[in-house]
Parts: structure tokens; sequence; C-alpha cells
């Protein structure tokens, strides 16, 4: 039935398949045997009704749907004969041709997953740098922690920055009227947090238990609450307390209060590793970035404009799901804007799927046990229940992608020439990735 297969532009594939008029007539004949068992016409029985008459009532109905059974058909066996990997729906042409007694020739035209050769990356070199951990960096993590584990007290004094004021308030109508369902009782506003709405950071500093307060409050435009953006609003606020946070002493004593030290030495010594660790793996997901930007700029190719579209228009639901039909992007400026991310990403995925299939990747049951022995670790739980627990589930499956990434990288970074460099960042604040502070300078 195949007869060609033509290249097209990109990685567009002509099939020419040709229908023989005996499969054909063959076809129609079983939709006619099939037809006159159900067909309910005046003054015959089922089954017994003629061809002919069938025939003039469905004229080419029935030799149309008879082709596009056998078309089909011919369109799976012909991809199979010819070896294409199709990755997305073929454009069928040739349906509504032809449709007299004789042979049929259709066309169907597809996308191929594109065949690259990776170009050799050996030369490539790269810099991982990993950032010095201070004494200033171990200090600001045993500060959170301290702020982690706070109490608050009563502060005895006005409100200021980092208090927590604990107030009721209510909304009130344009004619001052109490709306009942906005009440709130015991609501810890924390003055001085940022992203606070402006009005309410400046009637709650400075406030004593008591004070009553009327404010008036307008939210900007992308506030972040559909129900709130852009509206202003009249709330009555009543102060109860003023508390400020009382942070533990750093001590042994506090080092023991974490579980597992038992001085502030040990503590101190595990913060550093964490922090030393952290640092390693963000360096290591930097250079995993730049050698994979690398590989895609020295392997230049294009992508089939189907596989395009598709992650498109799956990353365009994912982030308006659930989202108004008027608050909706533009769906040419989404394509536009992210266009270029999209392109990045699936020629990422297409070579490196190269480099796996061509060194052996694979990810083995071992594997998935060990690394789901780890997170069942990490949660308390038993690891054979926690396994069994997570078969059919997207975790299983992103544990799994994330094990075959890693071996890719290992394989691709194995490769290459990497220096490391231990730098110091004074100016990072705490938990910034060093990805993040490289784009900084």
């Amino acid at each position: 039935m195949l007869v060609r297969v033509e290249e097209l532009d990109g990685w567009k594939r002509k099939l020419v398949i040709v229908l023989p008029e005996e499969d054909i007539t063959k076809k129609v004949s079983e939709l006619y045997l099939d037809l006159s068992k159900r067909a309910d016409v005046p003054g015959f029985r089922k089954g017994k009704v003629p061809r002919k008459m069938l025939e003039g009532l469905h004229g080419d109905a029935v030799r149309v749907e008879a082709l596009e059974t056998l078309m089909g058909e011919a369109y799976v066996s012909a991809i199979r004969e010819s070896g294409l990997k199709p990755i997305c729906d073929p454009t069928v042409e040739g349906l509504d041709s032809e449709l007299a007694d004789g042979e049929h020739t259709f066309t169907a035209v597809v996308e191929v997953q594109p065949e690259i050769e990776v170009s050799d990356y050996s030369g490539f070199e790269f810099t991982e740098r990993i950032p010095n951990i201070a004494d200033e960096d171990v200090a600001r993590a045993l500060d959170e922690l301290r702020e982690q584990r706070a109490e608050l007290v009563t502060a005895g004094r006005p409100s200021g920055a980092g208090d927590f004021v604990i107030i009721d308030y209510v909304r009130l109508d344009d004619h001052g009227n109490v709306i009942e369902e906005s009440k709130q009782v015991d609501f810890p506003y924390e003055v001085g947090r940022e992203g606070v709405v402006k009005e309410l950071e400046e009637a709650l500093t400075g406030v004593s238990p008591g004070d009553e307060k009327k404010v008036t409050v307008q939210y900007p435009d992308d506030y972040g609450n559909e129900n709130l953006n852009g509206k202003t609003l009249l709330f009555n606020v009543t102060v109860k307390e003023v508390k400020e946070k009382k942070l533990p002493a750093l001590d042994d004593a506090f080092a023991r209060t974490l579980g597992k030290f038992e001085t502030l030495l040990d503590l101190r010594v595990q913060v550093r590793n964490s922090l030393e660790a952290e640092a390693k793996a963000a360096a290591r997901r930097k250079l995993d970035e730049d050698v994979v930007n690398k590989l895609v700029m020295e392997n230049p190719f294009e992508l089939p404009e189907c596989l395009v579209q598709d992650r498109l228009e799956r990353m365009y639901k994912r982030m308006t799901d659930g989202r108004e039909e008027t608050d909706l992007p533009d769906r040419d400026e989404f394509d536009r804007a992210y266009r270029e991310v999209v392109e990045r990403q699936i020629k990422s995925g297409i070579l490196l799927a190269k480099i796996a299939e061509t060194n052996g990747v694979k990810v083995s049951e071992d594997d998935i046990k060990t690394r789901v022995g780890l997170v069942a670790a990490h949660q308390g739980r038993e690891p054979e229940g926690f396994h069994e627990d997570l078969k059919g589930t997207d975790l299983l499956s992103q544990i799994e992608d994330e094990l075959w990434l890693e071996k890719v990288h290992k394989v691709l970074t194995s490769g290459v020439t990497v220096k490391t460099e231990m730098i110091d960042l004074p100016n990072a604040p705490a938990g910034k990735t060093v990805s993040e502070a490289d784009d900084e300078g």
C-alpha cells in the first residue's frame, strides 16, 4: 500500500499511500451488510433491505466511511513499514477525491522525531564555582533557627518593627455599617513584614492595647487577590495585644532542644556542613545548566513545529488553570514570550536523550529502591511500605526522571573539562543560590 515517503521542510514527511479497489469494494460490502441489518425501511424487514435501495439512500457516504476506515489502517501499516516515528497527528489529504470506482491514492503529512548526532563535546571547558561558607553565614543560619523557635511575649510598650499586633478587625460598608461576615478575631499582624499594605503598616506602628482605628486601604491592582485587586476598603481595627519575639539564648541548652546535639559546637559543625553541602549542590546545578546550554548552542537544529506548539499549549493551560476568562493573557503574546524557553527545553531533552541512548543510560529498580529508601528515611517512613504507596503515582515517576537526569548529567560532565574554584560571596544573603549570585556578578 505504501508507495513512497517524501522529505518535506524540516522534519515533515509525506507518505503517499494507495488503497487497491478490491480492498475498498470489500470494505464497502461489509458496511452495507452491517447497514442492512440495522436499517429501518418501511416495507422491508431488517436484514432484507436491497443494497440498491441503501445505495440510493446513502449515496457516497458508505464509500467515504470505507475509505476513512481503510485509510486509518493503511496509515498505521505505512508508518510501521517506513520506520518513521511520528510525534503528532497526521494531516491527511485525498479523502474527498476519486470517489468513483478505482484505486484510491491519499497522502499523510507528519512531523517525525528529530534524528540528530551530538557533536563531540570533549573539548568543552567549564568552571564550577563553589562559595566558601563564612562564619557570618553560619551565624545567620543559627539566627534563623532561633527565629523559628522564638516565643511571643507581651511587649509592654507601643508596637514597632518585628512585633506582632493581635487585632480584631471588621470591614465597613460605604455608610460605615459593619459587614458581619468580614469579622476577624485575634488576627496576628506582623509589623514591618515585607509585602504588607502600607496603610495598615502606618496604622499599626506605635499602637498599644485598647487603641481603635478606622483604616482606609487602597489595594494595588496587582495585589494578588482578585477579590481585593484595585479596591479601596474601610476597616475598623481594635488592638488587643502587642507582642515581641523573645529569641532563645544561643547556647548548649538551645542546641539540645533541636534533638540530636549535645553542645552548641555540635550544632555549629552540623550547620556548616549543611551549608557547604547546599553550596556544592547549587554549584553542581549551575554547572549542569551551563553544560546543557553549551550543548544546545553547539548543536543547532530545527524543531518540529507541532512539538513546540504542544509544549506551549500545555504550559499555557498549566499557568492559566483556574483563572477567570477576563484575566487570561493573550495567547499570541504568551507564545512569543515563552517560545524561546520552550524550544530550549525541548532541544535539551532531545540532546540528553541522545546522549543517554549512546551511553546506555538506564534507571534500574535498585536505583529507584535506593532513592525511595532515602526519601522514606527523611520522612520517617518504612521503605518497603513507602515504595508500595508510591506505585502508580506521579512522585515515583518524578523520582525515576530525576535519577535518569542525574545519570545523564554525570555522563555529560564526565566528558568535559571542569575546574573547581572556591569563591567568596560576602554580599550574598543567606539562602541565595550560587546561580542567583553568579547571575548578579
